[in-house]
C-alpha cells in the first residue's frame, strides 16, 4: 500500500513539470494511489494533500486558467476557451471570474486568424462558408463568424 509521503512525492513531481487544475491533480493522485482497491482512507489522504497544496498556493485553478489564456487566448474564441477549461475540470465560477478580467475582442482576433489562414478575399459562397466554419470551430460566436466570413468584400 502507498503511504502519504509517496503521494506527496508524486504530487510534487507532477507540479514540478507544469500546473494542474485541482480536478486533474485529484484524478492523477487517485490513479497513482488507488491501483487495485480504493478505500476511504486513501481518499481522505488525497483530499488532505490537495487542500495542503492549495493552501500553499502550489495548486491553483486560477493560475491554470491564466496560463491557458496566455498560451491559447489569441487562437480561440471565448466559447472554445470556456469549453476547453470546463473539459479540464475548472469550476464555472473560476472561469467567469478570470474571463471577466481577460479582454476579449473576438472580432479583431477572428479577423487576424482569417488573414493568417486564408489569403485574399473569398471568391465563392462555398469559400465564404468554409471561412465561417473555420471561425466557428475555433469558438467564435455565430454572429461574429457570419459578419467576418460572409460579408461582401
Amino acid at each position: 500500500m502507498i503511504n502519504k509521503k509517496q503521494i506527496y512525492k508524486k504530487a510534487y513531481s507532477l507540479l514540478s513539470k507544469r500546473d494542474y487544475s485541482v480536478s486533474v491533480m485529484r484524478k492523477k493522485l487517485f490513479d497513482f494511489a488507488c491501483n487495485d482497491s480504493c478505500d476511504d482512507f486513501c481518499e481522505t489522504i488525497i483530499e488532505a494533500i490537495i487542500d495542503d497544496l492549495k493552501e500553499k498556493n502550489w495548486l491553483s485553478d486560477e493560475r491554470v486558467v491564466s496560463t491557458y489564456l496566455n498560451s491559447k487566448g489569441n487562437l480561440y474564441g471565448e466559447k472554445r476557451i470556456w469549453f476547453e477549461l470546463k473539459k479540464i475540470g475548472i469550476d464555472n465560477q473560476v472561469i467567469e471570474k478570470i474571463l471577466q478580467t481577460f479582454e476579449f475582442c473576438d472580432y479583431k482576433k477572428g479577423k487576424i486568424l482569417l488573414g493568417k489562414k486564408f489569403k485574399g478575399p473569398a471568391n465563392s459562397m462555398k469559400e465564404k462558408v468554409k471561412r465561417r466554419d473555420y471561425l466557428m470551430r475555433r469558438g467564435f460566436a455565430c454572429s461574429i463568424s457570419n459578419k467576418l466570413a460572409l460579408r461582401d468584400n
